[in-house]
Parts: C-alpha cells; structure tokens; sequence
C-alpha cells in the first residue's frame, strides 16, 4: 500500500500558508485538500484514489472526517501548527509538495467562502451527492462523494481553463 496521509499532507499545506504570512481555516483546508485528491488524481490516471477517507457532502461542500476530527478545535480561527506537525508534513514526498504547492498557488487568495462556492457549483459532486440526500448532513456511505466523479469534475472546471 502507498503511504497517503491526508493529515501530514494537510500540515505541509497548512504550513505553506503560514510561511507566507496567510492563515488558513479547517474549512479552506477541507476544500484545498478535496481539490488537492482529485488533482492528484488527474496527474496520475493510474489511480482511482489517493486517501483511504472518503469527502462527505456537508452543508459547506467536501469534509473528510479525519481532517475535521483534527483540526475542529480551532472551529473558524486560523489552524496553528505545533513544531511536530510542521516536521511531519515536512516529511512528505517532494512529489507531493509540488502538487500541493501548485494548489496553493491557484487557491491562496481564495476565501473560504469562495471555496465553499467552488464545491457548491452546480453539477459538481458534492451537489450532486447534497441533493440526492434532500439537503442534510449525514454520515456513512451515502454521504461520499465519488471520487472518480471528483477528479473528472476538477479536471472539466480548472484545468481546461
């Protein structure tokens, strides 16, 4: 099995911010690391998914409960990372911190209201997924957003422009 930790690729994200002075929230980290998955994905065609969590369709777009249980003690304040965290996500493959720094670049000055916007377009995955549950937060398989579904959505909607 590879080795994909949606936690330590977060704090390397997380990070990223931070080092240029820029905070970031559990709900911009959610959205970028949903985005990161399915971009991710699009590079290497040969895998179905990068993270064993599933993205549940939640009121504000994509949620991966790991990444919620991690960060929600800092409920809509910036995350702060501890030393530790930092080092962890240092430790990621450099593959990998070019994808996400790409990320970055693409969504640094981007709201986490905007992101929200982005996963609420009309068509994506997690509306699709929102609406077929009549609109409520839920937990379980039928709350997955398709993974596959994610990453041809991402490639339609950003990287054909």
């Amino acid at each position: 099995m590879y080795e994909n930790d949606i936690i330590k690729d977060a704090y390397y994200l997380i990070n990223r911010f931070n080092k240029d002075g820029k905070d970031v929230t559990n709900m911009q980290i959610q959205k970028l690391m949903y985005f990161f998955e399915a971009y991710y994905m699009n590079i290497h065609k040969e895998i179905d998914e990068l993270y064993e969590c599933k993205f549940n369709a939640w009121a504000f777009g994509p949620v991966a409960i790991p990444l919620y249980k991690e960060f929600k003690k800092f409920g809509n304040e910036p995350i702060k990372l501890s030393s530790e965290n930092i080092e962890e996500g240092e430790k990621i493959s450099d593959e990998k911190k070019k994808i996400l720094n790409r990320i970055y670049n693409a969504f640094k000055d981007v709201s986490a209201i905007r992101l929200v916007d982005l996963t609420h377009m009309s068509g994506s995955p997690w509306s699709k997924v929102w609406e077929r549950n009549g609109k409520k937060v839920g937990f379980g398989a039928d709350t997955y957003i398709n993974k596959k579904d994610s990453r041809d959505w991402f490639r339609e909607v950003f990287e054909k422009k």
